[in-house]
Order: structure tokens, then C-alpha cells, then sequence
């Protein structure tokens, strides 16, 4: 991954298109009002939805929380990195532009180095949804998608057909564990964690 060139990209309120842990993701840094407009443009999204992020790691996670519950910061250490998305309470610093107005936003430090290292040299995290139009099944290969989609994106790394795995998004509720998606990593956290399950 080019990753001087990406973050270059992304300073400048750029949307890039890149391989994540998952899925190939549309991005854009958090700070950038008009990157996260020209996502939903690209997407074709008539109403605004709230955004993942995603943090380099724990430390970064954290600045951006108001606070995290026993039960939370006990998954975060277990479950970082990794394709795990924890819904949490956002704090300041994430614009409601990001969540579209809600109170949570959705976290994940991703399994992936290079993309980990990306966030790092930023400095910030990036906003992050699957690369496809709204309504459409995610796509595996960046063939599938058109050339109005790519009007709106800035830098593109392609990397070939992916493995379209979707992260799983948990939350925490009374010190329960409620499964939003279930993706590859449900099966294993209701096993280490049975005796939180709501």
C-alpha cells in the first residue's frame, strides 16, 4: 500500500478507495466535511448513514470515546486488531456528519498493518464503508462498479479480487453483549464470552 501517497491524499480532503481486513472500503479522514459529502455522492446515499472509523490502535480508540465500561474495554483489549467493529458512545471530536446525528459511532482497529501504519501517519482515523453503491451487494472485485462511482474518488490501490467478509459489530448494553452484524469473529466471542450474551 502506498501509503505516503494515500495520506497525501487524505490531508488534502481527498477520497481514496483501499483494501481493508474486510472488504475494499471508500475513505476519507474524519476531519473532512467534504470528503465524507463526496462518499455519499459516490454511494448515491438520497439520506445520510452513519460511518465506521477506523484508529491505528487502543490509544487512539479511546481518544475519541467519552468513556468505556468494564465489559468494553475488556473486548477492546481482546479484540484489537481485528475484524470486530464496537459501537460506542462518540465524543466530541466525531462530527455528527460522521454518525449521521447519533450518539454512537462504530470503532474498529483493523487487522491489517499496512492500513494500521496509514492511520498512524495521518494521525487521525478515517471514516470507512464499503466501497459500493447504497442498496447494492458489497463487492468483491472494483471491476464491479462504475466509472460515475470513481468520479467521485481521488486515489484508488487495487489489489485484486477480495474475500467480502464483513466485520461484526457488537455493542455493550447493561454489561451485555448484543451482536449488531455477525460476522466471521461472532462465533468466537459468544464462546469467550457466553456468560455476557444478552
Amino acid at each position: 500500500m502506498p501509503i505516503d501517497d494515500l495520506v497525501k491524499v487524505l490531508n488534502n480532503e481527498g477520497v481514496i478507495v483501499i483494501p481493508t481486513d474486510t472488504v475494499y472500503g471508500i475513505s476519507c479522514s474524519i476531519n473532512s466535511d467534504k470528503g465524507i459529502k463526496k462518499i455519499n455522492k459516490a454511494k448515491k446515499r438520497d439520506v445520510p448513514k452513519p460511518f465506521n472509523i477506523l484508529v491505528s490502535d487502543k490509544e487512539m480508540l479511546k481518544e475519541y470515546v467519552t468513556s468505556l465500561s468494564p465489559l468494553e474495554e475488556k473486548l477492546i483489549n481482546k479484540y484489537t486488531p481485528s475484524k470486530v467493529t464496537f459501537l460506542l458512545k462518540k465524543n466530541s471530536k466525531i462530527s455528527d456528519l460522521v454518525t449521521a446525528s447519533s450518539p454512537l459511532v462504530g470503532i474498529r482497529v483493523p487487522d491489517r498493518e499496512d492500513l494500521r501504519g496509514l492511520i498512524k501517519k495521518l494521525g487521525l482515523p478515517i471514516v470507512s464503508t464499503s466501497a459500493n453503491v447504497t442498496g447494492s451487494e458489497v463487492v468483491s472485485d472494483l471491476d464491479e462498479l462504475d466509472a460515475e462511482f470513481f468520479s467521485q474518488i481521488d486515489k484508488t490501490y487495487y489489489e485484486g479480487k477480495m474475500n467480502t467478509t464483513a466485520s461484526t459489530i457488537i455493542k455493550v448494553e447493561d454489561e451485555k453483549i448484543i451482536f449488531l452484524r455477525e460476522g466471521e469473529m461472532a462465533n468466537l466471542i459468544k464462546k469467550e464470552f457466553k456468560d455476557y450474551l444478552k
